[in-house]
């Protein structure tokens, strides 16, 4: 080592592109009743956690509330902390420089959607309807992930900033209810 940070010292943090992506789709039918859920998964990529810029560090937004994080932050009795040390200026040290700290693990698992159904025995239809089905789904039901953000699946400019989360508002969570009539 030569004792100085400098270009030298850049290194490659990962990839915005996740090493695997997929799906799962199951369904359970029970006599007329039935559950449906489809399930995702995105591993091994890496995202820029830019939002941290402005939570974790005191001199981007001075006086602003900071998250709980900083309250581990480096210090002369904290050496072995990832998160950089707080100080009330901006340096080098602190909110000045892309670093390793903003870099997270984006994998993560969520439930896209889950569905409980009824179809109306055809004996109850009196040759009316065909099929009478009545339902109730839930959208983005959960997420597992290490991910510290919003969220893992960073919406936003993906053509421009991909992999990189500004703290978009994350996807939210919704209800339908529903009715399906054949004639």
């Amino acid at each position: 080592p030569d004792n100085k940070i400098d270009d030298a010292d850049r290194t490659a943090l990962g990839s915005p592109v996740p090493k695997f992506t997929g799906g799962l789709n199951f369904e359970l039918k029970y006599k007329d009743f039935g559950v449906a859920t489809y399930m995702y998964t995105s591993i091994g990529n890496k995202i820029y956690n830019q939002s941290k810029w402005y939570t974790d560090f005191y001199p981007s937004f001075t006086g602003s509330n900071l998250s709980d994080r900083i309250k581990d932050s480096w210090s002369t009795s904290n050496t072995g902390s990832s998160i950089p040390i707080v100080e009330n200026v901006s340096n080098f040290s602190t909110n000045t420089q892309s670093n390793s700290y903003y870099v997270e693990d984006g994998s993560y698992l969520r439930m896209q959607n889950l569905a409980f159904f009824y179809n109306v025995p055809n004996k109850y239809l009196q040759n009316v309807v065909k099929r009478l089905r009545a339902s109730v789904a839930i959208n983005n039901v959960f997420t597992l992930t290490k991910y510290q953000g919003l969220d893992p699946a960073v919406g936003g400019a993906a053509d421009t900033l991909f992999g990189i989360d500004l703290g978009n508002y994350p996807v939210t969570r919704s209800m339908m209810v529903g009715l399906g009539v054949t004639f």
